[in-house]
């Protein structure tokens, strides 16, 4: 078995890998400089330039919408493409957040890029008087957004590299850090808050409207109109997914499949789910550290016996079998798609294995497969 060429599913997975990862950089550098409100506003503001500032560059910009658009687009094609929503609770945190992300995200980048292009430069002692003295629904808003991407880049972060054996070490202090730093921003955030509005009750200049700087001429209903054609728009394109998936699997024709692993009893699926699908509707574990994207390897199955020819594998599935050394006759379980009869094969990995483990030495050669 050699390793695969570029192709366009291995492409378009590492834009979404990528464009996540750019996402979640976005919004840990918001969460930082919000942390820094235990300290001061003033804190705030002098870090903004090393933090969040960075994102007001055009070209970070340009970056950041590129980055949003395809990870939305590529979530929506993931979503249609799913034969089943029966899954782990972390893939379905991750794709329900996924595709909240657009929607709620538009306030924040539109509403900023549109006031920025406008002359109107806001900083933290600006916007927090502006989320906690006069639109405090705007700052819940923003917040929830924070911590929605937050929550999907997380989970994507953590699923990505549980399928990357050298990084499973990292795992526990990203864990760590997944908790601390939203809850560390959130508390400078009402810390500053606290700070703005004991101002106001003092009186002080920090709780003053300052005035617009001449010339400056902020369209804030054309913003308003922006952002909500974006939230609109956004959410018509996910109704229009679900339906589109629901009228996909309404007319897709499908042969019932009898699954055999590790010569146990037989297990019944169809030809509209991966084996490894199969498998877990019925309630048997297999091993599956990416979740079933084809990365790690770890649902690799030696095919012993089927009744049907099966697909020929994507080269996005050879290339993960060439990377983790699977013998000649292996398939990935996650994407190997039966069309339909009988199929025995031999798990090469224990259902719980983690990379903690050792990777297997007995991994079946063939006088033991054919056994």
């Amino acid at each position: 078995m050699t390793n695969s060429r570029m192709t366009p599913a291995i492409v378009l997975r590492a834009i979404r890998i990528w464009s996540g990862l750019f996402m979640l950089a976005f919004v840990t550098s918001h969460l930082a400089n919000l942390s820094l409100g235990l300290i001061s506003i003033e804190a705030m503001d002098a870090a903004r330039p090393y933090l969040t500032g960075l994102w007001t560059r055009a070209d970070a910009g340009i970056l950041l919408l590129a980055s949003l658009v395809s990870h939305f687009a590529l979530g929506l094609w993931a979503f249609y493409r799913r034969p089943t929503l029966r899954t782990n609770t972390q893939d379905i945190v991750q794709l329900m957040t996924g595709l909240l992300v657009v929607p709620l995200l538009a306030t924040h980048a539109v509403g900023i890029s549109m006031a920025d292009n406008a002359g109107l430069h806001l900083g933290y002692a600006d916007a927090i008087r502006l989320f906690w003295l006069q639109a405090p629904t705007v700052g819940l808003l923003q917040v929830i957004m924070l911590s929605v991407v937050w929550v999907h880049g997380c989970a994507g972060l953590f699923t990505w590299l549980r399928s990357k054996e050298n990084a499973v070490r990292l795992l526990y202090w990203l864990y760590l850090g997944a908790v601390i730093v939203p809850v560390v921003a959130l508390l400078g955030y009402a810390e500053a808050g606290r700070e703005m509005l004991m101002a106001q009750q003092l009186g002080a200049g920090l709780a003053q409207n300052p005035p617009m700087p001449e010339g400056v001429i902020v369209p804030f209903a054309q913003i308003k109109q922006v952002t909500n054609a974006v939230i609109t728009g956004s959410i018509i394109l996910v109704i229009l997914t679900f339906v589109a998936r629901f009228v996909r699997l309404a007319m897709l024709k499908t042969q019932e499949v009898i699954l055999v692993r590790n010569g146990s009893t037989e297990m019944i699926s169809n030809s509209s789910v991966s084996m490894l699908e199969g498998f877990q509707h019925n309630d048997q574990l297999h091993a599956n550290l990416c979740a079933g994207r084809g990365r790690c390897g770890t649902c690799s199955v030696r095919i012993i016996n089927s009744e049907f020819p099966l697909p020929s594998p994507s080269d996005l599935e050879l290339r993960t079998l060439y990377k983790v050394g699977a013998p000649e006759g292996s398939r990935l379980a996650c994407q190997l798609k039966p069309h339909g009869g009988k199929i025995e094969v031999l798990a090469l990995y224990p259902a719980d294995y983690t990379f903690e483990d050792a990777r297997p030495s007995d991994v079946p050669s063939d006088a033991e497969a054919s056994a």
